[in-house]
């Protein structure tokens, strides 16, 4: 029985990614969900157990080279620990999703279960982008909780057969990018891309060290019903009213009429692997042209005919792109996108449910950073949408992200089809242009950006005093050192004055 196969062009891409950073914390997929009621452990081990042996990319490992290796058999791996305390679980938890991934051994999947009282548990969930992709962790949950409820109450569990595995895929794959095909889709991205600024230069470039951070901001809820009701309105998608709005933050963050978004699409189009785990996923370049000032219907237009033809071009794998372009190779910054964008409906982020109890999610601050921003528009089933930054801490500040959050919901606060979409972003706050003067009469120079880098600018971290005595003398209030050196900007030292009045 044949188990070694090759990898698809998306599996290539992923194990280059992983052996340049072989912690695979970039590369994985992690929850931690709070489960009270009486768990039973001895049915999560079955249950996973049930998975792994359904789905080969649970049990398939990489050994360096162009090939995936496919364990004829395996068991899940689930760990079960006594907490004393919340905060001891926590710190577990952390622990648990920092130990890196061995893809040349395995496992690609982990649970481990959190115990702090008969009834209330953590379960932690982590696995690697090789294993499961985004759509595939749906999947993987609905399938956990019908297998632990079947094994729960002693009955078969009843998941339909699967026509096909991962490694079918990966062969369909090769088989439909032939070279007249390859050949077109490369012409077509070649095209459209032509003349672009292949940067979006949100910050002065500095290196990308994958130093992660998320920070996340829950919509108002009538900015996420104005939202649903303006789509539903112009005849748009929820998703493009949302990327519209996102390209018009960065095109204003950026000063550039051109934004490239990198869109993961999911692949998943034939049928026969709806409910099939593995990496499908590719990444396609959704650009919002904002030249001429349009208004916010005609944006609504560009993004939609823009997001249909980046779908139509999606197979051509993205590291061929990359290949084709050949954009000056620069460690500040990936090559063509440098922020992606997503958008998760309600219910589509996966949602475990455990036979006889209940399961929240609990938000982890957990430091992974898969690209140096990508912005995330989640609706919960309970209907809140929570916007998500997960960012390069080494590339941005905390001020920076809180701004280009501020301003994201301001724009889609104040979307109204004929305004100019110059007119949607928020003006600047008389704090930020005084700190903005403070910050230039320090440095000696003419004028200092709202994001422009005090240190990137030739300041040194004595000058920090200087400007918070003149902070304090001119505007009456105190930023402390530690602040101004975290958050070296206008805009992100106001944004942090404007929230407490005060700072450390």
């Amino acid at each position: 029985m044949t188990t070694v196969f090759p990898m698809s062009f998306a599996q290539q891409r992923l194990c280059f990614l992983h052996w340049l950073d072989p912690t695979g914390f970039a590369h994985s997929s992690t929850r931690c969900l709070r489960v009270t009621g009486p768990l039973d452990t001895t049915a999560v081990h079955a249950a996973v157990d049930m998975l792994v042996a359904r789905h080969e990319p649970l049990r398939t490992v990489f050994p360096l080279g162009t090939h995936q290796h496919v364990l004829t058999d395996g068991r899940g791996h689930v760990r079960v620990i006594d907490v004393a305390s919340e905060a001891e679980a926590l710190r577990h938890a952390e622990a648990v999703l920092s130990q890196p991934f061995d893809i040349e051994h395995g496992p690609l999947l982990r649970l481990t279960l959190l115990r702090l009282a008969p009834e209330t548990h953590f379960l932690v969930f982590s696995a690697h982008l090789l294993a499961a992709d985004g759509c595939s962790l749906q999947v993987f949950f609905e399938e956990l909780s019908t297998a632990y409820r079947a094994a729960v109450l002693g009955a078969p569990a009843r998941l339909p057969e699967l026509p096909v595995q991962y490694v079918d895929w990966a062969a369909w794959q090769r088989e439909q990018l032939t070279d007249p095909r390859r050949a077109e889709l490369s012409r077509w991205w070649c095209q459209r891309l032509s003349g672009l600024p292949l940067s979006l230069d949100l910050v002065p470039p500095r290196r990308a060290l994958g130093r992660g951070r998320r920070m996340h901001r829950v919509l108002p809820a009538e900015v996420a019903a104005a939202v649903h009701a303006f789509a539903s309105a112009e005849h748009q998608t929820v998703f493009t009213v949302l990327a519209a709005a996102c390209g018009v933050v960065l095109g204003h963050r950026a000063s550039r009429q051109q934004v490239l978004l990198g869109l993961a699409v999911a692949n998943r189009d034939q049928p026969e692997i709806e409910r099939v785990l593995g990496f499908f996923v590719n990444t396609v370049v959704l650009r919002v042209d904002l030249s001429g000032d349009p208004n916010f219907r005609e944006l609504l237009v560009r993004v939609a005919e823009a997001t249909a033809a980046a779908y139509a071009h999606k197979d051509l794998p993205f590291e061929q792109l990359v290949a084709e372009l050949a954009p000056p190779r620069d460690p500040t910054r990936s090559p063509i996108v440098q922020v992606n964008f997503a958008y998760h409906p309600a219910r589509t982020a996966g949602v475990l449910e455990l036979h006889g109890c209940s399961v929240t999610e609990h938000l982890l601050d957990f430091a992974i950073a898969k690209f140096e921003l990508t912005l995330r528009v989640e609706e919960t089933p309970d209907g809140a949408s929570v916007v998500w930054a997960e960012f390069d801490e080494s590339m941005f500040d905390i001020g920076f992200i809180d701004g280009l959050l501020s301003a994201y919901e301001e724009v889609l606060r104040t979307a109204a089809p004929g305004v100019p979409v110059s007119r949607l972003l928020p003006t600047r706050s008389a704090t930020e242009k005084a700190l903005a003067r403070i910050f230039a009469d320090v440095l000696g120079i003419e004028a200092v950006g709202p994001y422009d880098d005090f240190f990137r600018l030739g300041g040194h971290s004595l000058q920090l005093v200087d400007i918070a005595v003149r902070i304090r003398a001119e505007l009456g209030r105190h930023i402390g050192l530690r602040d101004l050196y975290a958050t070296p900007t206008a805009a992100g030292a106001a944004a942090l004055l404007e929230q407490s009045g005060e700072s450390r």
